[in-house]
């Protein structure tokens, strides 16, 4: 449906919906009109009746007739003469032909209770729709002549007068007029539809109409001049921002373009990487290969004493000797065996899992000198004297189980590669927001070409692998945990003279 037909179709409605409650409170005033003309007119001649009815009582000497038989006379010659009539009556007769009909009966027990006036529209066979209005009679001083003899006195309720008015006359007068109301109404309905139309096809319609031209245009790609309207308005602004609106889709239609061929070398980058990332996977298998390969060869040794001894203290009895030197090798191994297995499964972690650090307030010395104490037994045997320079209070936040792996290998390495009658030193300090923790030892130390590859996974040094077992990755995983909780791990070395391993931990 087109915007002009729509406009049609909601204005109509609206004034539809606007002019009829309107239409219906005219209607019910009118109505209202004609009841209150009617009554005007019947008031007025029930008053003039009553005028009459007390001029003549004034002047029984001058006049002949009774009120009452002046009334009833009266209403015969309004019965000939006009459409209006008017009839007296009373519950109590003294004549038969004022006996009250339906309407005044109920009209006078109406009265008897008080009521002033009475009213109602009925319907009458000859005339149609008819107007009926009564009112009391009471009695007054110039009553009494005629119904002193009844017993009435002033004030008492005697009867009333009816009125009978036909509305026809006033109903035709009113649907006139009414029908003058309606020509003039859907004369100025129509009238205003059709200003309102032109006025909106004058003022916005045609504008829109060489805006959705040239919107098609845009849709079938046809070269098309975009209108700008000088009209001052909404109609101007709506123009230049339809320009502005092609000229961007002039403008994103070439970055896309741009943008299609950056996608492409993207398509072509990504491709590149799955292939590095597939070479990357080949390589994380090789990996799994080579740490199955030396965890083999690694468990070998030691399980092989610990099933020795084992196979010692069984046969051996009664040598305290022979089963103390049995249990320690045993004890030995089984540590080593456990500690091994804990350096695979943090390996595993650090290169497969996706985890989190837990981050907890942890006494540095407190662990320094816890691994201190385990490893005593092979401190003494090398005679190495140890030095620990740690506040007592100092305390470092790190994740206590990873951190715990990173100094046991450091310190087991400082008292595993010293000399006999070596010394260690584990000292810590706090420089602003960091704390550096160094683990000095007067080993064998590790040439200047080695130093960027002890860190290396499986990686060992020359002059120690063939004499000190090892797995080559204690320094790995320490080197991988301290920078992963955000740290630094360094290695100074003289080959022969010494090393010295310094932890360097940001505090966050």
């Amino acid at each position: 449906m087109k915007l002009s037909a729509k406009l049609i179709l909601f204005l109509t409605i609206i004034m539809i919906f606007t002019l009829s409650p309107i239409l219906l409170i005219i209607w019910n005033h009118q109505r209202n009109i004609i009841f209150e003309q009617a009554k005007i007119q019947a008031k007025t001649l029930f008053d003039m009746i009553i005028i009459t009815r007390q001029w003549v009582a004034e002047n029984r000497d001058r006049i002949e007739p009774v009120p009452a038989v002046a009334t009833k006379e009266l209403s015969k010659y309004a019965n000939k003469m006009t459409n209006f009539r008017f009839h007296i009556t009373s519950d109590i007769l003294v004549n038969p032909e004022n006996a009250p009909d339906d309407f005044e009966k109920g009209a006078i027990k109406l009265f008897r209770n008080g009521v002033k006036e009475y009213e109602d529209v009925t319907y009458d066979k000859k005339v149609g729709k008819v107007y009926r209005y009564m009112a009391p009679l009471f009695i007054n001083e110039s009553c009494l002549t005629c119904h002193d003899y009844q017993g009435y006195k002033v004030g008492d309720f005697r009867g009333g007068i009816s009125i009978f008015i036909p509305l026809k006359e006033i109903e035709q007068s009113i649907k006139a007029n009414n029908r003058l109301f309606y020509t003039t109404a859907f004369i100025m309905f129509t009238s205003l539809l059709i200003g309102i139309i032109v006025l909106l096809h004058t003022l916005i319609l045609k504008y829109l109409k060489r805006l959705s031209l040239s919107a098609k245009g845009i849709i079938n790609n046809k070269s098309i001049a975009i209108p700008v309207f000088n009209t001052g308005d909404e109609i101007q602004e709506l123009s230049e921002a339809f320009n502005k609106m092609y000229n961007q889709i002039i403008k994103n239609e070439e970055n896309l373009k741009i943008k299609l061929k950056e996608a492409i070398s993207e398509y072509i980058k990504i491709h590149d990487e799955l292939v590095i990332k597939n070479q990357e996977l080949l390589k994380s298998n090789k990996f799994k290969s080579d740490v199955i390969d030396s965890l083999a060869h690694e468990i070998r040794t030691p399980l092989t004493k610990i099933i020795s001894y084992s196979d010692i203290l069984l046969r051996t009895k009664n040598d305290e000797e022979v089963e103390e030197t049995a249990k320690k090798v045993i004890v030995r191994n089984a540590g080593y065996l456990n500690r091994l297995f804990n350096h695979f499964l943090i390996l595993t972690k650090l290169e497969y899992a996706t985890f989190e650090f837990k981050k907890e307030n942890i006494l540095l010395r407190n662990m320094v000198i816890k691994w201190i104490n385990f490893y005593n037994d092979e401190i003494s045997k090398k005679n190495i004297r140890v030095k620990i320079d740690i506040p007592e209070d100092l305390f470092i936040v790190v994740d206590e189980d990873f951190f715990d792996h990173v100094l046991n290998n450091l310190i087991s390495n400082a008292i595993k590669y010293n000399i006999d009658f070596g010394k260690i030193e584990i000292s810590a300090k706090c420089e602003g927001d960091k704390t550096i923790i160094s683990v000095y030892d007067t080993g064998v130390g590790i040439k200047d070409d080695e130093k960027d590859k002890i860190f290396q996974r499986f990686y060992r040094s020359e002059n120690v692998k063939k004499r000190i077992s090892g797995t080559g990755l204690g320094l790995s995983i320490a080197y991988r945990v301290v920078e992963k909780m955000g740290g630094k791990l360094k290695v100074e070395s003289i080959f022969g003279k010494y090393t010295v391993f310094t932890i360097t931990l940001y505090n966050k």
